[in-house]
């Protein structure tokens, strides 16, 4: 029996993947990685979220919505350039494209919460569900940062 129990635990470790990452999460075709949201400043409502999806299918999915219990509501925003302004927009669904990948990022493509209805302190990790047209619903916690690099990605220090 005692031979029995370093044989189970070895063969239990060899079942978890080499490149299992705990820092995505999948959900059918879609990876989802490099999940950051913006930590409250003051006493702003509203606060921006960033991550990168990539789709490892042969066919295209579509992020259609998203929500968080911290916040009124979430909207896909764009970052566009006209007449010399940067504006802000709702920018719909997004594609995510088959063997590709779309990231959002400060001064582009991001998840704008609107209405917080909590503080979102640095260093925690608030949940937000993202809505796929062929994934469906899925959860996701994110890292709150009080900086974030243009990426999206919290500073390397």
């Amino acid at each position: 029996m005692r031979r029995l129990v370093p044989f189970a635990a070895l063969l239990a470790l060899l079942a978890v993947p080499a490149h299992a990452d705990p820092h995505q999460v999948k959900a059918g075709s879609l990876v989802i990685a490099s999940r950051t949201v913006r930590a409250s400043i003051g006493h702003t409502p509203n606060t921006a979220a960033y991550l990168t999806i990539a789709n490892g299918g042969s066919t295209p999915d579509r992020l259609v919505s998203a929500s968080c219990a911290c916040a009124d509501k979430v909207e896909i925003h764009t970052m566009q350039e006209m007449k010399g302004m940067m504006m802000m927009g709702d920018a719909g669904p997004v594609e995510i494209p088959p063997h590709g990948s779309v990231t959002f990022h400060p001064g582009g493509r991001h998840l704008m919460l609107t209405g917080l209805k909590e503080k979102l302190l640095d260093g925690g990790q608030q949940e937000i569900t993202l809505v796929f047209e062929h994934a469906g619903k899925v959860t996701v916690s994110f890292n709150i940062r009080a900086k974030i690099a243009a990426d999206g990605a919290p500073p390397v220090h």
